[in-house]
């Protein structure tokens, strides 16, 4: 496994610190600078990355990649966006981040869940798709997992309501397009989840199995454990023992009462999370 040195700065998230410049909104995203390039993990909805961008002076226009975790709209939305500062940029993703997916509301009424525009339009403003199924090698020390193997036995997500089209068949959605970003580092492997709808002890047991790294240093990003139920998060909470991470950062989809239960068992080894907020690695 390669390994790399850098820094990541969230250019998306929930909550803003203090006297910030930074604005917050529901979504995510981080801006990767390494020895050999800058990436961009998610979009966050559209509405705060660019502001955000110009206050962390993190250049749009100087990017290798761009990353989607998954394709709901809350990581995907600002895609239109950061693509104004490229003519052509390579967008990497699983092929379901294009699939068309609705949730079940109150009243029968259906409501969109993915991303807010067609691929054809974002091509023509310079995207380069590039999808993936399995865990592939991207650059220099970065890796994206794939679709996740779901072996726990807890960690059912929030999947109520969930449903995409497919075929033109209607078929429950359990978002197989989740994917996290795994970064090598000197002190172990780094990993950028998106929501961890998949489970994110699901997640670092495959990261580990595919890059062959016994040693989780750290894990920045949405866990979606406050949406999960008490159960979940619980026994996550009981798994995350085992493999003694040194850093942890809940994003994002975590949730407050979430995070300070983390915060109340793993005490400094957690981090709130903020828009703005610096990580080097």
């Amino acid at each position: 496994m390669d390994k790399v040195k850098g820094r990541l700065t969230l250019l998306v998230d929930n909550i803003v610190s203090g006297k910030a410049e930074s604005l917050g909104e529901d979504g995510f995203s981080v801006f990767v600078e390494t020895d050999y390039g800058n990436f961009l993990f998610d979009t966050g909805r559209g509405t705060t990355i660019v502001h955000n961008s110009i206050v962390h002076k993190k250049n749009l226009g100087l990017l290798n990649k761009i990353i989607l975790s998954h394709g709901h709209a809350d990581h995907s939305g600002g895609l239109e966006q950061v693509l104004r500062f490229h003519d052509k940029i390579k967008v990497l993703g699983h092929p379901d981040i294009f699939l068309n997916r609705f949730r079940g509301v109150e009243g029968g009424n259906q409501k969109y869940g993915g991303i807010p525009y067609n691929m054809s339009y974002l091509e023509k403003l310079g995207a380069s798709f590039v999808f993936n199924r399995e865990f592939v090698d991207i650059d220099q020390g970065l890796y994206l997992t794939g679709e996740i193997p779901r072996e726990t036995d807890f960690e059912y997500g929030d999947m109520a309501n969930r449903w995409g089209i497919r075929d033109g068949k209607i078929i429950q959605d359990i978002i197989l397009d989740d994917q996290s970003l795994i970064i090598g580092t000197e002190q172990g492997i780094l990993i950028l989840l998106g929501c961890a709808h998949s489970g994110i002890i699901n997640i670092i047991n495959h990261s580990m199995k595919m890059t062959g790294s016994d040693r989780i240093w750290g894990i920045i990003g949405g866990t979606h454990l406050g949406f999960s139920g008490e159960v979940q998060l619980e026994k996550t909470i009981q798994a995350l023992k085992y493999y003694q991470i040194e850093h942890f950062i809940p994003a994002h989809c975590t949730g407050i009462d979430a995070v300070s239960r983390l915060v109340n068992v793993f005490k400094e080894v957690v981090r709130f999370s903020y828009a703005g907020m610096t990580f080097e690695f």
